[in-house]
């Protein structure tokens, strides 16, 4: 199911790429527009929406990777 010509599965990754994109845009906005609050509860909040975000970058460049080449999906591996 994982293979470089998997066309169902490369579409599932752009579609799960474009939202994982669009969740980093709006947790790096919280990030930003945090960022003078004084308060300690902002400030642990600010945090943890910038962990995150670089976690939702880093997961929309996986899957829109294996949706542009076919290569290296996180399930690549076979365990059968």
């Amino acid at each position: 199911m994982w293979d470089e010509q998997d066309e169902t599965a490369r579409w599932v990754h752009l579609i799960c790429g474009i939202v994982f994109l669009m969740i980093a845009l709006g947790l790096g906005y919280v990030s930003i527009a945090s960022w003078d609050s004084d308060s300690g509860y902002r400030s642990y909040g600010r945090g943890g929406s910038g962990t995150l975000c670089l976690g939702a970058i880093y997961l929309s460049i996986r899957c829109l990777w294996y949706a542009v080449t076919g290569k290296n999906n996180i399930n690549r591996d076979d365990f059968d």
